[in-house]
């Protein structure tokens, strides 16, 4: 290395190193602070500290998934009635993909970040409605299975957030969500499977017990299989679920919009397939067919 470049780039490191210096945080002491404005629900505030940590640190992966995360919470809490117009949704849940896949770019095995490029397509496909996304479906399965495959070890504070139980959870709704018919498989590379969506569920169920999100959609897709299979065992061990969530601890503001989701799905079982807690879809046959008709 030329003593002009070494010159360079030990320069550059002592403006960086001022720069901490001078705030008094380290990355790790940002991150922390990042991660305690999300627990206080402060999601503005936090991405405040994360794009300082982004604009010192650009090649550090953890700050992007964890604004991905800030920008889908903000959504997420907010009731289905008084979220955005459906153009600002799609394009507010472009940028939770974007930041993930930022994150990958950065850091390939960090499993973290395949779940937020995941999520913000579910949750787009889900804005724009089931039947307009089904293009999308192939990847959207892949991206989710990487994020289990790599097993991310994160887990906040009383299991409010567990990135592998999130990729269960995620994963096991989308697998409810899309129709099961076959020729999507010869189509589009994957369909939706009732089965594989009860299984995944119980997966997350059993990492936090408590995580109301966790408990209803487990209760959600076991009514679903019931009502497709006619099992009445399936839907009754579906509502004890959903009732169970009356007795759990609020532990995110999502928990409310989950409680209350939870009592209406017990008024309304038959809503159980379609159900997502952004907007419940549409996916019968009938307007899959019309649709191609238009």
């Amino acid at each position: 290395m030329s003593i002009m470049r070494w010159v360079f780039l030990a320069g550059v490191g002592l403006i960086l190193a001022g720069a901490v210096w001078a705030s008094g945080e380290s990355y790790g002491d940002m991150i922390n602070e990042a991660e305690r404005l999300w627990e206080a629900d402060e999601y503005i505030a936090s991405n405040q500290v994360l794009d300082k940590v982004i604009k010192m640190y650009p090649e550090r992966a953890d700050a992007y998934w964890r604004k991905a995360r800030n920008n889908y919470d903000l959504l997420e809490n907010t009731p289905r009635e008084e979220k955005p117009d459906k153009d600002s949704l799609v394009e507010r849940y472009r940028e939770v993909e974007s930041l993930g896949k930022r994150c990958a770019e950065l850091e390939p095995q960090n499993g973290s970040c395949y779940l937020w490029v995941a999520i913000g397509m579910g949750r787009r496909g889900t804005t724009q409605g089931v039947l307009n996304s089904l293009g999308e479906i192939d990847d959207l399965e892949k991206t989710f299975l990487k994020a289990i495959e790599l097993k991310p070890p994160y887990r906040a504070n009383r299991g409010r957030a567990n990135s592998l139980g999130d990729a269960y959870n995620a994963l096991g709704q989308f697998y409810r969500v899309v129709p099961d018919w076959r020729f999507l498989q010869w189509i589009f590379g994957t369909r939706g499977d009732i089965n594989k969506s009860v299984e995944l569920q119980r997966k997350a169920v059993e990492l936090e017990p408590e995580r109301m999100e966790y408990v209803k959609e487990l209760g959600v897709s076991l009514i679903c299989r019931g009502n497709k299979t006619g099992s009445e065992a399936d839907v009754s061990e579906g509502k004890k679920y959903l009732r169970k969530i009356e007795g759990l601890p609020v532990i995110k503001p999502s928990d409310i919009i989950d409680r209350k989701h939870a009592k209406e799905l017990l008024a309304r079982p038959q809503l159980a397939c379609g159900y997502s807690r952004d907007e419940q879809q549409e996916v019968s046959r009938e307007a899959y067919e019309k649709k191609e008709k238009k």
